[in-house]
């Protein structure tokens, strides 16, 4: 039998997110006309019309579609959360991390460092190239934990933290179209687009261009290797 670390949601997240939302739905749905009601009273309430529409509506019927509404939105929301969080398995020979639709699979000899920086959890391969970049939702010491049991390098902060350097508009060092790419990031930072901003980070990983975050701003640095 394969020994292995699975890093994720604990049993009694998993409790939690099963019973909760579907409960506090059914709640909120029962008494959605007597929220509309109040919710009118509030200045500048958007959807107005259809809050008004909502108070007025009344009887056991009313209350148990509501009710049911509830239940399903509540069944929705914790299929989103299982779905939008990081499972990391941890074996002797490779780690797999498994997000959303997407899984993938690192080596462990193609590790060279492990870490996390704030909430997120990096991978280096050789040369500092980042393999992978994610959050997971245990803490930090849970996570070096099961890097350790299998012997993972895992270091206590970025081994590369003084090669990093600010990012500006058309950096004399970076070619164009880094550059470009960069920019393009650094709009997506502005704008809080997160998911756009993590998939213009990974076509610069291949690229060999690292990135730190900082309030908004850009830090890199360039890997090194013929390919790059």
């Amino acid at each position: 039998m394969n020994n292995e670390t699975v890093i994720g949601l604990s049993k009694a997240d998993k409790a939690i997110l099963i019973i909760i939302p579907p409960i506090l739905g059914a709640f909120l749905g029962w008494f959605l006309p007597i929220i509309a009601g109040w919710l009118i009273k509030v200045p500048f309430i958007p959807f107005l019309s259809l809050l008004e529409w909502i108070a007025t509506l009344e009887g056991f019927w009313i209350s148990m579609i509501g009710m049911g509404i509830g239940i399903i939105a509540g069944i929705i929301f914790t299929f989103f959360a299982f779905h939008e969080t990081l499972k990391v398995t941890i074996s002797d020979s490779e780690v797999k991390l498994e997000v959303k639709d997407k899984a993938e699979t690192i080596q462990k000899e193609d590790v060279v460092a492990v870490f996390m920086e704030e909430k997120q959890l990096i991978l280096f391969g050789v040369d500092g190239i980042e393999l992978y970049r994610g959050q997971p939702e245990a803490k930090k010491e849970s996570v070096a934990d099961g890097f350790r049991y299998h012997d993972y390098p895992w270091v206590e902060e970025d081994p590369y933290e003084n090669k990093y350097q600010r990012w500006v508009a058309n950096h004399p060092d970076m070619p164009s179209h880094i550059n470009t790419l960069l920019e393009a990031r650094e709009h997506a930072l502005q704008k809080d687009e997160e998911e756009e901003a993590q998939i213009l980070r990974d076509d610069l990983a291949k690229l060999g261009v690292v990135i730190r975050d900082e309030d908004k701003h850009q830090y890199i640095r360039t890997v090194k290797g013929d390919d790059k």
